[in-house]
């Protein structure tokens, strides 16, 4: 209920800039000395005239009525200071930053972002690598050190003393090494972390990187393969579970069984009844194996690459092996890569929900540390070393918070931020940096993340003045949410607590829910003349005949299963059963109730009566909790007067006539 109601206040608040005249800084109304002017009335009503069921055009004299109560409203809310309890505070700010999210972004870096990730989608690259991590937390030390290792394991592959695949299983961090020997398969854009991803596209074939960093650790990548997009297959399977921790007997065992399933579609046997039968993934089993569409990248490539082998709808391929076990793989479809258009928004979609997204941030802060003169004070940084234990690789806390002082750090605009602003965000560390880095190397990756934040918090408040259009959606956000709560304080949770107030309202307007005549009774539906003869004798009863209880009649006349009778009983409202109303209103005819069925119906009409509190309760409560909204108003228009301005609400109307 209340998420219907939040969506209705939301409907009332326009999320658009409209293009205005240059006399809408006229004030319209006057609200408790409050001026609001034609321009902020005109951006709703612009955006809500139309009403949304019946497709009319609201007249402006009518919206301007629901404009002051959203107003009166709004205002109260304010005045109690509705907007300083936590939860609301909470809820502002998580808006807030979604708001502006799209503010504090380099646009054209995002368009060319996406255009890479579309461009790269259509090859697909194979590579090996080898992974060698970093312990957590990292120190500069520790940095040097895996750098090193990881440079003399390339010394070693390009003396070509041994292969890339044997190295990377002898040295490889990466957990799957002893199974792919560090071949990864093919994959596209978007699968990998960036710089992974960039050194694979930019590699020739056959080539042995340098060392690179991400955030796992240092690699190498051998570039082994390149071809145009596959686009995406849909596939059943048939799975035997054979992995190599298995007991050679038991993998025989299943070897066996899955050629014998093959032998079975082979000779003509269905793979959806085969798959239910037999398949070791029982996600998929009850759906004759069926799995969803994928691409390259998202299976293991034994399976991948059999899976694409299959040119024609319904092909299955020869038992395949792979380090699950077995699989027998049908084609059920085939899609060829989209178009540009077509995958541009889920492109757009997956980087903003990608680490890449980063460097549209990057990018901004360095045109904002341009436009707002940013100076750093490099010593004033530095003199913060002296608090680290450089042996130890620790930061000395109890130094550093009693010997900090106030020392610029960095100037920014008409702001200044100092030491003293820094170690509350050192000791509060977001999540990807807690725990992950320590002494020097912590203290440089969080000064670097607290100078980027705060660039970014500097101009999220200068927003507002930058774009108006960003300062009038965050300011009607902040209406909304703030008469959504006062709605439930006054009158929505009120009326449903208010359990006295409700039945006296019930009370004070009972006729106004009647029920209309209806039917009490009981329909006995008959397969054909002669049991509905039976059953009329049966209910009928009589001097030398028993009565019979409905129970009586079908055990009776339902005998072994044959059902010959059956029995609906209910009240029925007019036109909401056919036999009922061509019995008990004499509507319709005997044709309209069909040919297959013979009917009897007992029982009596019900006069017009009201509903009890219970039946009508809905209906109730809603007139209730509208009957208090009316007075609760009537009470803001006495506490807060309302002046309107005729001549400027006439030029309105002269001007938003029907279109």
């Amino acid at each position: 209920m209340k998420t219907l109601k939040l969506l209705f206040v939301i409907l009332l608040i326009p999320f658009q800039n409209l293009v205005l005249g240059q006399s809408d800084s006229e004030v319209l109304l006057t609200i408790d000395e409050r001026e609001i002017t034609k321009k902020e009335f005109l951006r709703i009503y612009e955006k809500n005239q139309q009403n949304i069921q019946s497709g009319e055009q609201t007249s402006v004299e009518d919206y301007l009525d629901l404009f002051i109560h959203f107003k009166l409203k709004v205002i109260e809310a304010k005045n109690r200071k509705l907007d300083t309890l936590p939860p609301i505070k909470k809820e502002l700010a998580k808006y807030k930053d979604e708001l502006a999210r799209p503010y504090l972004i380099d646009q054209k870096v995002l368009d060319s972002l996406i255009r890479q990730a579309y461009q790269r989608s259509q090859k697909e690259v194979r590579a090996s690598h080898i992974l060698i991590s970093m312990p957590r937390p990292a120190a500069y030390p520790d940095t040097l050190s895996t750098y090193e290792k990881i440079n003399s394991i390339r010394e070693r592959i390009i003396k070509k003393d041994e292969s890339f695949n044997e190295v990377a299983r002898a040295t490889s961090d990466d957990p799957s090494v002893k199974s792919n020997g560090g071949d990864l398969g093919y994959f596209t854009a978007l699968q990998m972390v960036y710089p992974f991803e960039n050194r694979a596209y930019n590699m020739e074939l056959n080539q042995i990187s340098q060392p690179f960093r991400t955030r796992f650790g240092y690699h190498l990548l051998k570039k082994t393969g390149e071809r145009e997009a596959q686009g995406k297959v849909k596939v059943a399977h048939i799975m035997l579970i054979a992995p190599s921790s298995m007991p050679r007997e038991k993998r025989d065992e299943k070897k066996e069984q899955i050629n014998n399933i093959y032998h079975q579609l082979k000779q003509g046997a269905s793979f959806d009844k085969l798959a239910k039968k037999y398949s070791d993934d029982k996600s998929s089993a009850q759906q004759g194996g069926e799995l969803p569409w994928f691409g390259v990248g998202r299976m293991v490539p034994a399976f991948e690459e059999a899976a694409f082998s299959l040119d024609e709808q319904g092909d299955y391929t020869k038992p395949v092996k792979t380090p699950i076990g077995w699989h027998i793989i049908k084609l059920l479809d085939k899609k060829t890569p989209s178009t540009f258009q077509e995958e541009k928004q889920e492109l757009k979609r997956k980087i903003a929900n990608n680490p890449r997204y980063e460097i549209t941030q990057d990018t901004l802060i360095k045109q904002l540390k341009k436009d707002y003169g940013f100076t750093r004070k490099k010593e004033n940084f530095y003199s913060l070393y002296r608090f680290i234990d450089q042996e130890k690789h620790q930061i000395q806390w109890d130094r550093l918070r009693a010997n900090t002082g106030n020392n610029i750090l960095f100037t920014l605009g008409d702001a200044q931020y100092t030491t003293s602003d820094f170690i509350p965000f050192l000791e509060n560390l977001p999540k990807d940096l807690d725990g992950n880095f320590r002494g020097q190397y912590l203290l440089d990756t969080a000064y670097s993340r607290f100078e980027e934040n705060t660039i970014i918090e500097y101009e999220k408040e200068r927003l507002k003045k930058k774009y108006p259009e960003y300062k009038y959606i965050l300011k009607e956000y902040h209406d909304g949410i703030l008469l959504f709560e006062i709605m439930d304080r006054r009158v929505w949770s009120r009326a449903s607590e208010d359990t006295t107030g409700l039945k006296r309202y019930y009370q004070n307007h009972k006729n106004q829910y009647m029920w209309g005549e209806r039917f009490k009774g009981k329909i006995y539906i008959c397969n054909d003349k002669n049991t509905l003869e039976q059953v009329r004798k049966m209910k009928k009863g009589g001097l030398f005949r028993k009565k019979y209880s409905d129970r009586e009649v079908l055990n009776r006349l339902n005998e072994e299963g044959n059902q010959r009778v059956k029995i609906e009983e209910g009240i029925f409202h007019k036109g909401e059963n056919k036999v009922v109303d061509h019995c008990a209103w004499d509507k319709g005819t005997w044709q309209d109730l069909g040919e297959e069925h013979f009917y009897m119906v007992r029982g009596e009409k019900i006069p017009v009566q009201p509903k009890t509190l219970e039946e009508a309760r809905g209906s109730v409560l809603a007139d209730y909790q509208n009957h208090l909204e009316k007075q609760w108003l009537e009470q803001l228009k006495e506490k807060y007067p309302v002046q309107v301005n005729q001549q400027v609400l006439e030029e309105i109307i002269q001007n938003q006539g029907p279109k």
